[in-house]
């Protein structure tokens, strides 16, 4: 026979499926509770220690909770009623057995305080109360912070924190991921560029600006810059008068720094998903373009993300003989499954591999001596 700590258990977890119901105006009370255990013991005292604690909780016994209908059994050769069906007749019985009133409440005025301002969430906030009850302490600003975004036309030519909106400088920034959420709903789809996730690339908030940090790998390159290293804003690096025949873009720093010298050929420190590269770089479109990422997942995810600017861009030494070179040195780690269209037979095949094993292995493991030789095979170091 089911206990009443294990029926407050099973109730409770139907907390967002009665809220759900009840912000859309679903009716599902009595609400039955599944309680269909065998009963403990064959015999009456045995089965009285089991249903004695039930009814002691019930709403026949405290006056508000839970409902049991009884039927009849036949046990030791007597009558004795059992549970039937174990129910809550109404909202107000479940919240108060559930110890959710307060919560309820909290939702419910988070909710009207939402749709009052923003009835076009409506919809989307019946059926998110998690979310709802969860950011409830937040509600008022993120009504602020909302409210500006609907009433202000993108592009918004001011930093994030320079926005006129009266919330706490960081409070966009930690609550991002949620605001995007509301503002994903409550925006306009051109309002909204909706394949970045960056906070302020996606609803077009002005940014500061991304360098491109070069390194010179042929002395022969240097009069066009005069130095052999710098780092340039996209948009001033799109207009060097230079057309270098090769380019690397390197994920780690300590690589990018420490490359060999090749012919007629630069380094660009990509650093990770921050990768200093765009499309809007005409010498980048008409080079020989290398990438050299990590030998991992979230490496082939940023090789694909290059070939959608770039797509006769190459990879290097992200292939299974540099893997199984240097495998002593792969490591476990996980990491998220994507469709890249990008990749090659050969690297989508490593890609699968690795992913498969959860298996990784940073670039700066590979020693220079062998990159070394793989530039050699290219017969363009110098």
């Amino acid at each position: 026979m089911i206990t009443p700590d294990e029926l407050f258990k099973k109730s409770e977890k139907l907390f967002n499926k009665v809220v759900t119901a009840t912000l859309k105006g679903e009716n599902i009370f009595p609400l039955v509770i599944p309680s269909d255990k065998k009963l403990a013991g064959t015999n009456y005292s045995e089965l009285k220690s089991s249903l004695v604690p039930l009814y002691q909780h019930s709403k026949q016994s405290k006056g508000k909770g839970y409902s049991i209908e009884w039927k009849e059994k036949i046990i030791e050769g007597s009558k004795q009623k059992i549970p039937s069906k174990i129910f809550f007749e109404t909202l107000d019985e479940y919240l108060f057995f559930t110890k959710r009133t307060r919560d309820y409440s909290k939702l419910l005025q988070t909710f009207e305080a939402l749709i009052v301002e923003f009835p076009e969430l409506t919809n989307w906030a019946k059926g998110n109360n998690k979310f709802i009850l969860s950011q409830a302490k937040n509600i008022v600003d993120f009504i602020k912070v909302c409210r500006y975004f609907k009433n202000n036309k993108p592009p918004h030519n001011l930093y994030l924190r320079e926005l006129p909106i009266e919330v706490h400088s960081k409070f966009i920034e930690e609550n991002s991921a949620a605001l995007k959420q509301l503002l994903d709903v409550l925006l306009p789809d051109d309002w909204v560029h909706k394949n970045e996730t960056d906070f302020s690339s996606r609803y077009y908030i002005k940014k500061p600006n991304v360098y491109t940090q070069i390194r010179i790998l042929d002395d022969g390159l240097k009069p066009h810059i005069g130095y052999d290293e710098l780092a340039l804003t996209l948009d001033d690096s799109a207009m060097l008068s230079w057309q270098p025949q090769r380019v690397f873009i390197i994920e780690n720093r300590a690589c990018f720094l420490s490359f060999p010298k090749v012919k007629n050929a630069v380094a660009i420190f990509g650093e990770g998903f921050k990768s200093r590269v765009s499309k809007h770089i005409p010498w980048l479109s008409k080079a020989e373009l290398f990438c050299w990422f990590d030998l991992d997942a979230a490496g082939f995810e940023m090789l694909n993300i290059i070939r959608q600017y770039y797509p006769e861009a190459k990879s290097f030494l992200m292939d299974e003989k540099t893997y199984h070179h240097f495998s002593q040195f792969a490591v476990t780690s996980a990491y998220r499954k994507l469709k890249l269209e990008m990749l090659s037979a050969d690297e989508l095949e490593l890609y699968e591999n690795l992913q498969r094993n959860s298996k990784r292995f940073e670039q700066e493991r590979i020693t220079n001596s062998y990159i070394s030789e793989q530039l050699l095979s290219l017969s363009i170091i110098n």
